[in-house]
């Protein structure tokens, strides 16, 4: 049986809303065979994924840019499908972070920003995820890409070097407007701190843990999201808007982590 959508009765014809005002769940990527019979119908062919897929969440975070610049008309498609109302996140290409750990990287940013610019009014947060060793040294290099980046969209950035946690990154990414990405994954331990107008979360997990068959969840997280629901709860009531994301290696199946943060999340508000 296929989930409900998050946002129920809200949505309407050609149009979503996020479910609760300034909140937006979503997952890492759409395309998972896995989800049949719980997300998607059987059967359901991988072109119709992403339609299907903006009938039950108002955003998601494109995972496939990470291995490259989509083509023009891939993300003109993308915004063709989507109802009004529905926001792409997106990961700036790993050529971009891990190969040129973003120096001399400034044109290839740009015209990756460029191209997902297409998405239009579609278009949410962009994130740039460091790769693990990427550590605190790399500081100037970090601010001068970021100042070097096209104006008028969002930005976060996500660290995965314990080296940034005793260091001036929040002060630099409250400067210039990026949120800090908080993460929930091995290695790293959580954040809570924003630094921009908006929040961007990520659920990952462990890899290793759950490497594939994301057909159900295998591991009950109940807790960390109670925990996560008072942070978000925090942010919304500070006008931040929220962006949350789940990698079905947080506990095998990402739509299972988003339908529970939302039961914990009311259930936290009375409501």
């Amino acid at each position: 049986m296929s989930q409900q959508p998050l946002f129920g009765e809200e949505a309407v014809a050609g149009r979503v809303s996020p479910p609760e005002p300034g909140l937006y769940l979503g997952t890492s990527g759409w395309s998972y065979a896995d989800w049949e019979g719980s997300l998607y119908p059987a059967g359901l062919a991988p072109q119709g994924r992403l339609a299907e897929y903006a009938r039950h969440y108002a955003t998601v975070e494109i995972d496939s840019t990470f291995y490259g610049i989509p083509r023009r008309s891939t993300v003109e498609r993308w915004r063709g499908i989507s109802p009004e109302g529905f926001l792409f996140a997106a990961k700036f290409p790993r050529e971009i972070t891990h190969e040129r750990r973003l120096a001399g990287a400034e044109g290839e940013a740009r015209r990756f920003v460029e191209t997902m610019a297409l998405l239009g009014d579609r278009l949410g947060p962009l994130l740039v995820q460091l790769p693990p060793s990427f550590d605190v040294e790399g500081m100037g290099v970090l601010e001068d890409f970021l100042g070097s980046l096209p104006g008028g969209f969002r930005y976060a950035v996500e660290v995965r070097h314990s080296s940034w946690l005793r260091s001036g990154l929040a002060e630099l990414l409250r400067e210039r407007g990026v949120a800090l990405a908080l993460v929930d994954r091995p290695g790293m331990p959580r954040m809570e701190e924003a630094t921009a107008g908006f929040v961007y979360i990520r659920w990952i997990g462990d890899r290793r843990e759950f490497p594939s068959h994301h057909t159900a969840p295998r591991r009950d997280r109940r807790e960390d999201l109670r925990w996560w629901a008072e942070r978000v709860r925090g942010f919304l009531e500070e006008g931040r808007e929220v962006f949350a994301y789940a990698n079905n290696h947080y506990q095998n199946h990402s739509p299972t982590t988003l339908r529970q943060f939302l039961e914990v999340y009311r259930e936290g508000r009375g409501g």
